[in-house]
């Protein structure tokens, strides 16, 4: 994305640096890994997803910072703190992959529907038993 400063072009995403946060607990808030990081670069986009099926927070999370430098500041700041009782480990984030050979296809679990087994025995006249109640 290219925006105009001062009449010349200058590529923000080039600068900016994202972070893959992981082993974050579920009680763990925005505002506590943002205070984990402190002052060291603007973060501009926090990213946790939830989980479908539960709407609970996952244990990861996507932040990007806005400098390359401010992004490596805070990856020693965030594999060296502890919250919520757990040590969390930072990364730079990959792109991707747009291969879908290595990614896993969901596969549909619907089985068909079958029809009971009728096992009543048949009688003289050629048709099945029909079983009485007692």
């Amino acid at each position: 994305m290219f925006r105009e400063n001062t009449g010349c072009k200058f590529n923000y995403e080039e600068t900016m640096m994202k972070l893959f946060v992981s082993n974050i607990s579920y009680d763990t808030t925005e505002d506590q890994v943002r205070d984990a990081i402190g002052d060291v670069d603007h973060i501009t986009n926090f990213h946790r997803p939830n989980d479908r099926e539960t709407g609970k927070p996952r244990g990861f999370a996507f932040i990007t910072m806005e400098t390359q430098e401010g992004g490596e500041k805070a990856m020693e700041i965030l594999n060296n703190t502890k919250i919520d009782g757990r040590e969390l480990r930072a990364n730079e984030a990959e792109e991707r992959r747009s291969d879908s050979a290595e990614r896993p296809t969901w596969v549909s679990t619907t089985i068909p529907k079958q029809r009971p087994v009728d096992d009543r025995p048949i009688g003289a006249d050629g048709k099945r038993v029909r079983y009485k109640s007692i």
